[in-house]
Protein backbone atom coordinates (compact mmCIF):
# COMPACT_ATOMS: atom_id res chain seq x y z
CA UNK A 1 0.00 0.00 0.00
CA UNK A 2 1.36 3.36 -1.23
CA UNK A 3 1.15 6.61 1.40
CA UNK A 4 0.01 9.20 -0.89
CA UNK A 5 2.79 11.82 0.64
CA UNK A 6 4.88 8.99 -1.47
CA UNK A 7 3.21 10.44 -4.14
CA UNK A 8 3.63 14.06 -4.19
CA UNK A 9 5.60 16.28 -6.35
CA UNK A 10 9.73 17.76 -5.10
CA UNK A 11 12.82 18.74 -5.74
CA UNK A 12 15.88 16.89 -4.46
CA UNK A 13 19.01 19.04 -4.06
CA UNK A 14 21.30 16.12 -4.17
CA UNK A 15 25.03 17.20 -3.21
CA UNK A 16 27.98 14.51 -2.69
CA UNK A 17 31.15 12.80 -3.04
CA UNK A 18 31.85 9.13 -3.19
CA UNK A 19 33.64 7.44 -0.70
CA UNK A 20 37.67 7.87 -1.08
CA UNK A 21 39.10 11.21 0.27
CA UNK A 22 36.04 12.63 1.44
CA UNK A 23 32.74 11.84 1.89
CA UNK A 24 29.12 13.40 1.12
CA UNK A 25 25.57 12.59 0.63
CA UNK A 26 23.71 15.24 1.72
CA UNK A 27 19.82 16.01 0.50
CA UNK A 28 17.09 18.84 1.10
CA UNK A 29 13.62 17.52 -0.34
CA UNK A 30 11.72 21.34 -0.95
CA UNK A 31 8.65 21.43 -2.25
CA UNK A 32 9.72 24.86 -3.63
CA UNK A 33 12.19 26.64 -5.89
CA UNK A 34 12.97 29.43 -3.58
CA UNK A 35 14.02 26.68 -0.75
CA UNK A 36 16.27 25.03 -3.11
CA UNK A 37 18.18 28.27 -3.86
CA UNK A 38 17.98 29.17 -0.45
CA UNK A 39 19.64 25.67 0.90
CA UNK A 40 22.00 26.07 -1.93
CA UNK A 41 23.27 29.50 -1.23
CA UNK A 42 23.82 27.77 2.29
CA UNK A 43 26.21 24.71 1.05
CA UNK A 44 28.34 27.27 -1.07
CA UNK A 45 28.85 29.22 1.92
CA UNK A 46 30.88 26.94 3.20
CA UNK A 47 34.66 26.78 1.50
CA UNK A 48 34.85 22.87 2.00
CA UNK A 49 31.71 22.73 -0.34
CA UNK A 50 33.89 24.55 -2.87
CA UNK A 51 37.24 22.69 -2.16
CA UNK A 52 34.77 19.58 -2.81
CA UNK A 53 33.60 20.47 -6.06
CA UNK A 54 36.89 21.78 -7.06
CA UNK A 55 39.39 19.28 -5.64
CA UNK A 56 36.97 16.11 -5.58
CA UNK A 57 34.53 16.62 -8.30
CA UNK A 58 31.60 16.85 -5.79
CA UNK A 59 28.09 15.75 -7.20
CA UNK A 60 25.82 18.60 -7.53
CA UNK A 61 22.56 18.06 -9.10
CA UNK A 62 18.69 19.41 -8.86
CA UNK A 63 16.42 16.64 -9.28
CA UNK A 64 12.61 17.23 -10.08
CA UNK A 65 10.16 15.09 -8.81
CA UNK A 66 6.93 14.93 -10.38
CA UNK A 67 4.55 12.78 -8.51
CA UNK A 68 6.69 10.66 -6.50
CA UNK A 69 8.21 10.05 -10.22
CA UNK A 70 12.15 11.57 -11.25
CA UNK A 71 11.58 13.22 -14.39
CA UNK A 72 14.51 15.17 -13.98
CA UNK A 73 17.87 15.50 -13.04
CA UNK A 74 19.72 18.98 -14.08
CA UNK A 75 23.56 18.97 -13.21
CA UNK A 76 24.18 22.78 -11.63
CA UNK A 77 27.95 22.82 -12.26
CA UNK A 78 27.49 24.69 -15.40
CA UNK A 79 25.39 27.65 -13.64
CA UNK A 80 28.13 28.08 -10.75
CA UNK A 81 30.90 30.70 -10.75
CA UNK A 82 33.33 30.94 -8.00
CA UNK A 83 34.77 34.27 -7.77
CA UNK A 84 37.90 34.54 -5.14
CA UNK A 85 39.85 37.77 -4.99
CA UNK A 86 44.00 37.55 -6.57
CA UNK A 87 42.56 35.09 -8.49
CA UNK A 88 40.56 34.13 -11.75
CA UNK A 89 36.60 33.19 -11.62
CA UNK A 90 36.33 28.99 -11.54
CA UNK A 91 33.34 27.70 -13.60
CA UNK A 92 32.63 24.84 -14.38
CA UNK A 93 31.87 22.16 -17.21
CA UNK A 94 30.72 19.66 -15.44
CA UNK A 95 31.49 17.63 -12.28
CA UNK A 96 34.99 17.26 -11.99
CA UNK A 97 35.79 20.39 -14.58
CA UNK A 98 36.62 23.25 -12.78
CA UNK A 99 37.77 25.55 -15.57
CA UNK A 100 39.43 28.60 -14.41
CA UNK A 101 42.39 27.69 -12.41
CA UNK A 102 44.69 24.25 -12.48
CA UNK A 103 43.93 22.57 -9.12
CA UNK A 104 46.45 20.02 -10.13
CA UNK A 105 49.36 22.63 -10.25
CA UNK A 106 48.74 22.89 -6.38
CA UNK A 107 50.30 19.38 -6.09
CA UNK A 108 53.61 20.65 -7.30
CA UNK A 109 53.88 23.35 -4.80
CA UNK A 110 56.93 22.79 -2.14
CA UNK A 111 54.28 24.96 0.65
CA UNK A 112 51.09 23.95 0.61
CA UNK A 113 49.29 26.17 2.49
CA UNK A 114 49.75 29.17 -0.18
CA UNK A 115 47.37 27.31 -2.40
CA UNK A 116 44.00 27.44 -3.20
CA UNK A 117 43.29 24.51 -2.78
CA UNK A 118 44.44 24.42 1.33
CA UNK A 119 43.13 27.84 1.43
CA UNK A 120 39.07 26.48 0.36
CA UNK A 121 39.95 23.59 2.90
CA UNK A 122 40.93 25.59 6.19
CA UNK A 123 38.29 27.84 5.19
CA UNK A 124 41.05 31.04 4.95
CA UNK A 125 39.38 33.19 2.03
CA UNK A 126 36.56 34.54 3.95
CA UNK A 127 35.15 38.18 2.30
CA UNK A 128 37.69 37.07 -0.85
CA UNK A 129 35.44 34.42 -2.20
CA UNK A 130 31.93 34.90 -3.68
CA UNK A 131 29.66 32.40 -5.42
CA UNK A 132 27.05 32.93 -7.72
CA UNK A 133 24.45 30.20 -9.69
CA UNK A 134 22.74 31.48 -12.50
CA UNK A 135 19.36 30.36 -11.73
CA UNK A 136 18.03 32.37 -15.16
CA UNK A 137 19.75 30.57 -17.23
CA UNK A 138 18.55 26.77 -15.60
CA UNK A 139 15.59 25.76 -17.03
CA UNK A 140 13.52 23.72 -13.86
CA UNK A 141 10.17 22.85 -14.56
CA UNK A 142 7.20 23.87 -12.33
CA UNK A 143 6.20 21.03 -9.27
CA UNK A 144 2.83 19.44 -10.72
CA UNK A 145 0.13 18.33 -8.15
CA UNK A 146 0.41 18.31 -4.64
CA UNK A 147 3.57 19.34 -3.29
CA UNK A 148 5.78 18.20 -0.36
CA UNK A 149 5.60 19.68 2.96
CA UNK A 150 6.39 19.34 6.39
CA UNK A 151 6.57 15.79 7.82
CA UNK A 152 6.20 14.19 4.23
CA UNK A 153 8.37 11.29 3.21
CA UNK A 154 9.81 10.35 0.17
CA UNK A 155 11.09 7.62 -2.33
CA UNK A 156 15.31 8.89 -3.60
CA UNK A 157 16.10 7.15 -6.62
CA UNK A 158 19.74 6.09 -6.32
CA UNK A 159 22.35 6.72 -8.54
CA UNK A 160 23.96 3.47 -9.70
CA UNK A 161 25.77 1.92 -6.94
CA UNK A 162 23.86 3.95 -4.12
CA UNK A 163 21.47 2.30 -1.73
CA UNK A 164 17.72 3.57 -2.05
CA UNK A 165 16.73 6.46 0.36
CA UNK A 166 13.49 7.35 1.51
CA UNK A 167 13.69 11.00 2.91
CA UNK A 168 11.98 13.37 5.02
CA UNK A 169 11.36 16.87 4.04
CA UNK A 170 14.33 19.61 4.53
CA UNK A 171 17.97 18.56 5.17
CA UNK A 172 19.24 15.00 5.16
CA UNK A 173 22.66 13.60 5.20
CA UNK A 174 23.46 10.28 4.93
CA UNK A 175 26.59 9.79 5.42
CA UNK A 176 26.55 10.61 8.48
Amino acid sequence: MTDDRMMRSFYDLAFGVDPGGARKDTHYVRGSLEEVQHDLAAELAEEINLYLLCWYGARLTLDVYQQGKQTDSIDLHPFLTISIAGYPDITFTGPEEPVGYDFEADEEVEDETTTLSYRMFAGELGDAVNVTVDWDRIEVPSLRGEAVREGDVVALHPLPGHFEHTAEYGYQDFEE
